[in-house]
């Protein structure tokens, strides 16, 4: 591990990571005499002390691809007075000029973007969330950061061990390659714990895209990608220090803190530190079962940033993360092995993951064209898990390197661009259950390439290739396309098809399984791994439409998927509710996603988000096509946020966020062969959900918040069947479709200094 950490962090000051080229677009105009708003033609927009630039169309319109070394444009057109803009973050300006013959000295920008905002100029179903969208709720850390976003769907995995899970398209947030700045994050046996590893106030923002994703992000991809930006160690605003304290009624506490510190010109550093704790024992539905298992977590994040003046740019990052959690009865939970034999009505459920990770990524822009650049991108990680669940034992290890070599060029003219390279990643897991050993060894070598023509701002295509060899399945082809097309400039659509696959971690995906009586039914691995890698294509086709609401921007969305899978493994509860078996696709499986999304200003300061989503969802299971369980067919979202104005004087504000979610039933897995008493219904009822936040900001970078999950209480009874007997055949904690915990009251400080 020590050799491949160092030649890491060697090659991190050597090569460049290929940092995605993102583009602004907008509109420069003018107000006459009357007020009203008119194009102004022909103005210069270029970025400043640089050549490269372009010109606003008939209609004041103009894009142009950002530029790493200026975040400054300068808009200059005859007969007006020239003005500099700071972009920052924003994809989207409005630019009003100054004639010159007015007499007014200044020219007002007036430039806003929504907290949440769909990319008009990106060719993939692209949706970026703000660090301010993410504090809109508590967001403790990822896998509660997507409460006010219709698209992911967020569930706990069991009743006992307090494990959250998110899903795409209708499918387990396993199928969506979740990436950390590009690099491959949340996989292997971090795919469901992983969430908990990025807490919310370390995002900057986060990238969701639907339907298949770039070939030069890997092969996993098959509903969409989640990428997560971090804080960055240089950062234009200034600030060096950011603290937050968070507490609930539960006493669940947490404190967040980032400092930032310049090292010199070229290069600072940027330290994140997280300690969260929960010592309070909850039992609100008396079961003797503890709603959220106890414990503490501690994490810890190293940044160093490199921006050098002969466009040379490169990043390190190291993190460690120690987590430790008991569950099971108020009264059991601290049982040792040989206690619980002599206490047969109790229950102890304990976890202790320990996670070491290092990452880097450079670049190198070479100098006269923005599109001619290599990069290197590499990570290492060392995962370790240990559980019990009553008197069954589970162990994981997991090694897992990536190295991932790309090169950007133009061929001709900026109409097209190509980008390759190649990649190998490396997996070894060492897993056993009951000490039974599953153990693998996967290295994966891969080539490919990425073609993209924009001939025009209305058209573009991105079609991808890549070829990679596993030393388990041998040689696979993942083909990629997206189109995007605007038949007019209000109106975008996209299509996207493409092919992706991944190999199932089936016991770490399936660990809220093991925490029931239900005997787990595995082929055994001594002749290699037993299943199928899995293969799905996902086609998917958006429209949106992009228009003015009372002078603010709206768009309005719609959305169709479908996935369908060739290979995959199936894990059948509907068998007996007495076992759970794994095992190879025999027969169809499927997901068919239509969602319809509205996001308007309705009136000054008043964010709205309307949505709703149809979900058919079906697999082979038992020899019989089903509805996948648990997954709800229909779902209905509402968020409201409003914010007061600001003071004039201290810049002081009020926010207000309001989440109405309603979600509709769900299919659960059979049991009714069990006695009548201990039987869960076919059908889960449908139910709402109210979240609600209120921020104070002071406007000197203090604020507080205080909020409420589940407003109305609501909760699902006798989540665990039998749980008067853990030792029973019939006790089962895997039958989740809502709520666990009731009304949640938290509270808040965040301060940028």
């Amino acid at each position: 591990m020590k050799n491949l950490i160092g030649i890491i962090v060697v090659c991190s000051f050597i090569f460049s990571s290929l940092h995605a080229q993102k583009n602004i677009s907008g509109d420069v105009m003018e107000k006459n005499v009357s007020g009203e708003s008119i194009p102004v033609i022909g103005a210069n927009v270029f970025w400043l002390h640089t050549a490269i630039g372009t010109t606003t169309d008939d209609h004041g319109k103009f894009q142009l691809q950002k530029y790493p070394q200026s975040d400054v444009l300068v808009v200059r057109c005859i007969g007006y007075t020239s003005d500099t803009i700071s972009v920052g973050n924003r994809t989207q300006l409005h630019i009003y000029l100054q004639s010159e013959t007015k007499q007014i000295d200044s020219a007002s920008v007036i430039g806003s973007r929504p907290d949440s905002y769909l990319d008009y100029t990106s060719t993939n179903n692209s949706l970026t969330m703000t660090s301010k969208e993410l504090q809109k709720a508590a967001c403790c850390n990822l896998s509660e950061s997507f409460q006010t976003n219709p698209s992911i769907d967020v569930s706990f995995t069991d009743a006992i061990t307090g494990t959250k899970q998110i899903e795409m398209l209708g499918l387990a947030g396993s199928y969506s390659q979740i990436t950390l700045e590009n690099l491959p994050a949340i996989r292997g046996l971090t795919s469901n714990v992983g969430l908990t590893y990025i807490p919310g106030t370390w995002i900057e923002s986060i990238q969701l895209s639907k339907g298949i994703g770039s070939v030069a992000n890997g092969f996993e991809s098959v509903t969409g990608q989640i990428n997560v930006e971090l804080k960055k160690p240089i950062d234009t605003t200034n600030k060096i220090l950011f603290l937050n304290l968070y507490t609930n009624q539960n006493q669940r506490m947490e404190a967040n803190l980032l400092l930032r510190e310049p090292i010199n010109d070229n290069i600072s550093a940027m330290t994140l530190l997280h300690a969260s704790t929960l010592k309070n024992k909850v039992d609100e539905n008396d079961d003797r079962f503890l709603d959220m298992p106890i414990g503490s977590t501690f994490n810890f994040l190293q940044r160093f940033q490199f921006i050098g003046s002969n466009n040379l740019a490169s990043q390190l990052n190291v993190q460690i993360v120690d987590d430790d959690k008991k569950g099971g009865t108020v009264d059991g939970y601290s049982l040792d092995r040989d206690s619980l034999l002599s206490h047969p009505d109790e229950y102890a459920f304990s976890i202790h993951s320990h996670q070491v990770r290092v990452s880097s990524k450079n670049g190198y822009v070479f100098p006269g064209s923005l599109y001619h650049s290599i990069g290197l991108q590499a990570s290492y990680a060392e995962y370790q898990q240990d559980a019990s669940f009553e008197l069954r034992q589970y162990h994981g290890l997991e090694k897992t390197g990536y190295v991932n070599l790309l090169y950007q060029t133009q061929l001709g003219s900026k109409i097209h661009t190509l980008r390759f390279g190649g990649s190998f990643l490396f997996d070894s897991f060492d897993e056993s259950l009951d000490l039974v050993p599953y153990n693998r060894i996967e290295r994966v070598p891969g080539a490919f390439a990425e073609y993209t023509f924009e001939p025009s701002d209305d058209f573009s295509l991105v079609a991808g290739l890549r070829a990679d060899n596993d030393n388990l399945f041998g040689t696979f082809v993942t083909p990629r396309l997206h189109i995007r097309y605007t038949p007019q400039d209000d109106w975008v659509l996209r299509f996207v098809a493409g092919r992706g696959e991944r190999t199932a971690n089936v016991l770490a995906e399936n660990m809220a399984y093991f925490a029931s009586s239900r005997s787990i039914h595995l082929p055994s691995f001594a002749n290699g791994y037993p299943f199928a890698q899995e293969a799905a294509w996902n086609y998917g086709l958006n429209l949106t439409h992009y228009f003015l609401w009372a002078y603010h921007e709206a768009t309005l969305s719609f959305d169709v998927y479908r996935t369908e899978f060739e290979k995959q493994v199936v894990v059948d509860l509907d068998h007996s509710p007495q076992e759970v078996l794994f095992y190879n696709l025999a027969g169809v499986s499927y997901s068919n996603s239509f969602q319809t999304e509205l996001d308007v200003q309705p009136i000054d300061r008043l964010e709205t988000r309307i949505a709703y989503r149809y979900l058919d969802v079906r697999q082979t299971i038992d020899g019989v096509e089903r509805y996948k369980p648990f997954v709800a067919r229909q779902r209905a979202f509402v968020n409201f946020g409003y914010s007061s104005e600001k003071d004039e004087a201290s810049s002081s504000q009020m926010l207000y966020d309001l989440t109405v979610q309603w979600t509709g039933r769900k299919r659960l897995p059979d049991t009714q062969s069990n006695p009548a008493n201990l039987r869960a219904d076919s059908f889960s009822p449908d139910f709402f959900l109210v979240n609600g936040q209120i921020t104070r900001s002071w406007g000197n970078g203090l604020d507080m918040y205080i909020g409420v999950e589940n407003l109305f209480n609501f909760r699902q009874d006798n989540p665990i069947l039998d749980a008067a007997h853990p030792n029973s055949s019939y006790f089962d904690s895997s039958i989740v479709w809502g709520p666990i915990s009731g009304r949640m009251l938290y509270i808040g400080l965040r301060w940028n200094v």
